[in-house]
């Protein structure tokens, strides 16, 4: 649908809708509708609080951290991620190790290694690269730590390969071996926390268990896993957690999209949710956001979007995603899947391939991500914004109000927010934008006036804008 136009030849971006009966009178009387709807500004609602405290912004350590761990540049890498892009949640992988007699048919960068590669066996020096970036992320300010596992140890399996079962839709960690394996993954849990020095907020045992993809042969590791067996293993590693003295809760599904997270959570017993602490959906098909929303509100769990990708240039389906999700939602925290990508657009920074300590280059979409990393910030509201295009955060303490707006529309256009909800506004809005030619570029301030706020975005755009010394009004 083409934007509305208005008669001073400025385009007004679609998403506001003037009632049926009043577009009718409207027109009985002549009056242009498209001049009308450029007229209403979408009404910012602090007391209309999404999340109350956002958790923050991350990405998964596995591969990419696997890969480059070793590597003489690597604290460049850990600045542009934990500091540059100010990412403050990390997701590490407990690798399963696959078995050493199968033929190296998994890609080179995702054959993680396990620290127990023979039942009793354990090898506390294995997986030193993805490790140093979690210390170095920790170290970086990152406040947040979740394990999770793709697969069992390959020793754990039915297939005898932690790639999958031999048709993907059979569970591969075997019945006997399921104390086994959240006795492994509590033990690394425990040793890494007092080796490396690093608090698992978080641990979970699967990752998109609901998949068929994960078959014997693959090209990483991954298994199906029943929500039957989701819930043993959660009433296993409960009091196992408990037991080993760590505080460390619990989070499900980890599902590659929505509905089959709800799925498998509907299908969840009561203890299961008493023992479960957090809920985390992928979103890489987006298919129920408001369901998804709706489970983790009537259970009181938080919720996550805890990994998306994909591997668009411009970053314009990443912005769409990720103020989707968050405004549908209501989830407190997101996080990306690969920072680091070789020679592919799935990187928020790519570096190429068999170069010795290999530099990177910025992708476009490191600076989109950076356009609400760098100022929606953890502890903020997400609040309702009014706008089908647009995320709102404000926080009360700091008196801080966030906008961030996504204009993915081949022509350029406008949008007028109204204010009237907070008190006077004196302070202008300061802004960033990320564009086709621009990269975080610093914007002249944008003058509220009459408790409105009117921004010009430009075609295939991200932008930013803050306002500081804003206090919410009472309701009235």
């Amino acid at each position: 649908m083409k934007p509305f136009a208005k008669s001073s030849g400025v385009r007004w971006c679609p998403g506001r809708w003037l009632l049926p009966s009043l577009g009718l009178v409207l027109l009985l009387w002549g009056f242009r509708l498209d001049a009308v709807a450029g007229e209403l500004p979408a009404r910012i609602n602090p007391r209309a609080v999404l999340v109350e405290s956002f958790d923050g912004w991350g990405t998964s350590l596995c591969w990419w951290a696997h890969v480059l761990g070793g590597n003489s540049n690597r604290e460049v890498y850990a600045d542009a991620a934990f500091k540059e892009l100010r990412l403050n949640i990390v997701r590490y992988n407990i690798g399963g190790g696959e078995n050493p007699e199968h033929p190296r048919w998994m890609e080179t960068r995702a054959r993680m290694p396990g620290f127990e590669p023979r039942p009793g066996v354990w090898d506390w020096s294995a997986d030193a690269n993805q490790r140093w970036f979690l210390r170095a992320a920790v170290a970086r300010g990152a406040n947040q730590v979740v394990a999770f596992a793709n697969s069992p140890p390959y020793w754990m399996t039915v297939s005898g390969s932690v790639t999958g079962s031999t048709n993907g839709w059979d569970d591969n960690l075997r019945i006997e071996s399921e104390s086994a394996f959240a006795e492994y993954l509590v033990t690394v849990v425990r040793e890494l926390t007092v080796r490396d020095g690093v608090h698992f907020n978080l641990l979970t045992p699967m990752n998109e268990p609901a998949a068929g993809w994960w078959k014997y042969h693959g090209r990483q590791e991954g298994d199906h896993m029943s929500p039957a067996q989701q819930q043993r293993l959660i009433h296993l590693l409960y009091p196992l957690l408990r037991k080993n003295g760590l505080t460390t809760g619990l989070e499900a599904t980890e599902d590659n999209d929505e509905r089959n997270a709800v799925k498998s959570l509907k299908a969840y017993s009561a203890e299961a949710w008493q023992q479960l602490g957090w809920l985390a959906s992928h979103s890489y098909s987006a298919n129920a956001p408001g369901e998804l929303r709706e489970v983790a509100a009537a259970a009181h769990k938080p919720l996550w979007i805890s990994e998306y990708g994909d591997g668009e240039r411009d970053g314009l389906t990443l912005a769409r995603r990720i103020r989707d999700d968050l405004a549908q939602t209501h989830a407190r925290a997101w996080i990306y899947w690969q920072f680091a990508e070789p020679d592919s657009n799935w990187g928020l920074v790519q570096y190429h391939r068999g170069i010795p300590n290999p530099p990177f280059t910025y992708s476009r979409k490191f600076y989109v991500l950076a356009q609400f990393t760098h100022f929606i910030r953890p502890g903020d509201q997400l609040i309702e914004a009014g706008d089908p295009d647009s995320l709102a955060a404000y926080n009360p303490q700091t008196h801080r109000l966030v906008l961030v707006c996504v204009n993915d529309h081949a022509d350029p256009c406008a949008k007028t927010f109204d204010l009237g909800a907070f008190s006077v506004v004196n302070t202008p809005a300061n802004g960033q934008r990320t564009s086709a030619g621009e990269d975080l570029a610093d914007l002249p301030p944008v003058a509220v006036r009459q408790q409105q706020l009117t921004l010009s975005l430009p075609a295939k755009s991200v932008t930013t804008r803050v306002i500081e010394g804003v206090t919410s009004l009472p309701a009235q």
